[in-house]
């Protein structure tokens, strides 16, 4: 090899290392604009709005119907909405809205006024603030965080809601605790959820949940006395906010529901379907409740 093929050999070298440097440069330049947090958001509509299992009734007797202020929260298709902001840091922040087929301004009224009976005037919208933060350890990933619920055409319904939650794999051990009684729980209800998630072919998503509740019998608007009148229930009743009903009392935990779901992209348009069979087990005063198919459909942006 001559010396100007050593020269030139030399001068083609450094040129490609000083493009590798651009490029390297370009590489941490675009990680530097980059910022240290993600914001993302999702607009879905589902065939109804089935909330932790509870796809029949609230109540400890014969099924009230959505229009009785009755679970599900809603037996039609419903609008749901949210965002969420992640921190690289595992600090998050996140919204989930819903509209719902009764008024839980009505139900909480009805605490009051007895003659209370439409309880489709003024339906609710559900408002769901959350955050908290994320940490490993080992090959565990833990989460610790708080939901607060606020309802537009609420009244005795807002919350809070501590979470904790491990992840190990694919599986997530979570327990919620409620801090306050409402019309839909009383404080010291726990619901726990064990899920499982697995990636499959062609970009489906396959979930499984079993969730359970432990629950505090006693509180201001669901368990044996009317606080209102003062009064115990009879035998064999049970206070479900604006009366005392018989049939089953108080229960102290159950299982709550199996969900088995699948869901998957469709292409790149960002819209996303999916498809859950609900298997129904019983609610706070231990009355069973009816299996459900729930589809739905996502835009993510």
């Amino acid at each position: 090899m001559t010396r100007s093929e050593i020269a030139r050999t030399l001068s083609l070298a450094l040129a490609s290392l000083a493009s590798l440097a651009a490029v390297a440069q370009d590489s941490a330049a675009a990680d530097a604009a980059k910022p240290p947090y993600t914001l993302t958001g999702h607009v879905d509509v589902v065939s109804r709005y089935v909330l932790r299992g509870v796809t029949s009734t609230y109540g400890n007797g014969a099924p009230l119907g959505n229009k009785g202020a009755d679970a599900p929260e809603s037996n039609r298709p419903a609008l749901q909405w949210g965002v969420d902001w992640v921190h690289e840091s595992g600090f998050y922040l996140g919204y989930f809205g819903s509209t719902i087929n009764y008024s839980y301004k009505q139900l909480g009224k009805s605490y009051e006024d007895r003659g209370i009976t439409d309880f489709q005037k003024d339906k609710s919208i559900e408002n769901d603030f959350y955050g908290g933060y994320t940490f490993a350890v080992g090959d565990f990933t833990f989460n610790v965080g708080a939901t607060g619920y606020v309802y537009i055409n609420g009244e005795a319904a807002n919350a809070l809601e501590s979470k904790l939650a491990a992840t190990w794999g694919p599986v997530t051990l979570s327990a919620q605790t409620l801090f306050n009684d409402t019309v839909w729980g009383n404080r010291g209800d726990t619901y726990w959820a064990l899920t499982f998630t697995k990636p499959l072919p062609y970009d489906f998503i396959f979930t499984a949940s079993l969730g359970y509740y432990t629950y505090e019998k006693e509180g201001k608007y669901l368990g044996t006395t009317d606080t209102l009148a003062g009064t115990a229930c009879g035998a064999g009743e049970a206070f479900v906010v604006n009366g005392c009903f018989a049939g089953k009392g108080p229960s102290s935990g159950g299982w709550r529901h199996l969900i088995l779901g699948v869901s998957q992209p469709i292409g790149s348009t960002g819209f996303v379907w999916g498809a859950q069979a609900i298997f129904g087990g019983e609610n706070r005063f231990g009355v069973d409740q009816g299996d459900r198919f729930v589809a739905t459909l996502s835009y993510l942006f």
